[in-house]
């Protein structure tokens, strides 16, 4: 994990070296097909270019800031280090549009020297990299986003969170007044660390009013150096969890919920899902958003109450709104606590299916696998770096649409590069991904 943080020491250094200097702004917009980050043909370039076809590498920058605009309108793959610098420079991905990393490593910085701190990334669409760095940034996130390392905020960064954050290693802290907080007041935001808060030394004031009061937030305090390498002093902060007002992690409701599935259906959208067991269930209430903020309820089903098979449930929402739909399940118990699923999304513009697309998080132990696809899909499979099948999960007929599953591996099983399939009737998608004990 040493380059991630060689490439935050190399972005500060650059962003210092630019310091008194003018700039030009370049926008690059992602055309409908999308591609990869590299290639000139997923972009349209407006503004001051001299002859730029694609965002600046920033490995040859030579000292310079770039002010690049990115607006990621379609599914784009980032297969390079990129770094958001400049008195312009933004990254915004629209709903409808994705950044995903091709290969586990992958980092984005934000942020400059010079000037106030200020918003540099947007999200309302899915944002999947290994490492976020926040320099003197903001960042204002609206749908699902996963950090397969660390997230690192320095000075004076905040993170409003209307959606879920996933940071597989650790949140990382460096100098001070930096913030994670939740835009909404229904509580809609939430992060998940694997790992810890870290901070260079343990005081109490080091991460004090670091979580706004309507944030979720759950921190396992799993070991894990992801991100750390190269930083002095650097220790989990034992007092980060007295700055957390609503503890995700603490008494989680007694339904494991195993899929939950959204596809439209003759200009409708029917909802799916299973649990493996439930002990005191009240109800399950589908709601449902327009920007994946704002959520509405659309229909109430009752559960189980308490069982230890395999149950199914569904509901069909039977006037979606036009374009994207959100969607999430609002798990309620009888003593009235509730939880909330992982939103999924369903594109009802002229009933288009979105392009099949394969995301995976969590541990080696416990895969959370979202898939997107206009098919149906038969089976979801695990294999080792080496091709060995570890587990196959035969998927119910006719789930198709966007799906959301957890798969449990034994374990046994070590940290490290797993690939993950999924089997659908347009074929098979696949995404190699790095994963932690």
């Amino acid at each position: 994990m040493k380059s991630h943080i060689l490439s935050f020491v190399l972005f500060l250094a650059l962003s210092a070296a630019s310091f008194g200097q003018a700039y030009a702004q370049t926008t690059f917009t992602s055309k409908p097909g999308g591609g990869k980050w590299t290639d000139a043909s997923t972009w349209t370039v407006t503004g001051t270019t001299t002859g730029q076809t694609v965002p600046t590498d920033p490995t040859i920058a030579r000292g310079k800031e770039t002010n690049e605009v990115i607006v990621i309108n379609s599914a784009v793959v980032l297969n390079q280090d990129y770094a958001v610098t400049g008195p312009d420079g933004m990254l915004t991905i629209n709903a409808g549009g994705s950044l995903v990393q091709d290969v586990a490593g992958r980092t984005l910085s934000f942020g400059s020297q010079s000037g106030p701190d200020k918003m540099r990334l947007v999200t309302n669409g899915v944002l999947n990299v290994s490492s976020l760095n926040f320099y003197k940034a903001d960042a204002d996130i609206n749908a699902p986003l996963e950090a397969a390392c660390s997230i690192t905020l320095a000075n004076q960064s905040s993170l409003i969170i209307d959606s879920s954050v996933n940071i597989d290693g650790n949140l990382i802290l460096l100098q001070g007044n930096n913030s994670v907080e939740s835009g909404n007041l229904d509580g809609a935001g939430q992060v998940f660390i694997d790992g810890c808060v870290m901070t260079q030394g343990n005081g109490r004031g080091l991460v004090k009013d670091l979580f706004g009061n309507n944030l979720q937030v759950c921190i396992k305090g799993q070991g894990s150096d992801c991100g750390t390498t190269g930083i002095q002093g650097l220790t989990c902060n034992e007092f980060a969890l007295e700055e957390v007002a609503q503890n995700a992690c603490a008494a989680p409701l007694p339904v494991q919920l195993v899929s939950f599935a959204a596809r439209p259906q003759e200009g409708r959208v029917l909802l799916s899902w299973a649990t493996a067991s439930e002990l005191r269930s009240a109800a399950f209430t589908v709601e449902r958003s327009a920007d994946g903020r704002q959520f509405e309820p659309v229909a109430t089903v009752e559960a189980a109450g308490s069982s230890n098979t395999l149950r199914t449930y569904s509901s069909l929402d039977a006037r979606p709104l036009p374009g994207l739909n959100y969607y999430r399940l609002r798990q309620t118990d009888t003593d009235g606590t509730w939880s909330l699923s992982r939103i999924l999304t369903v594109n009802m513009q002229g009933n288009a299916a979105a392009p099949a697309a394969l995301e995976v998080y969590g541990t080696a132990a416990l895969l959370n696998v979202d898939l997107q696809t206009a098919g149906v899909c038969q089976a979801i499979r695990v294999l080792d770096n080496m091709g060995r099948v570890l587990r196959t999960e035969q998927m119910p007929a006719g789930l198709t649409g966007s799906i959301n599953r957890q798969l449990t591996l034994d374990r046994s099983v070590p940290g490290g590069v797993y690939i993950v399939q999924a089997l659908t009737s347009q074929g098979m998608v696949s995404k190699r991904v790095m994963l932690t004990n």
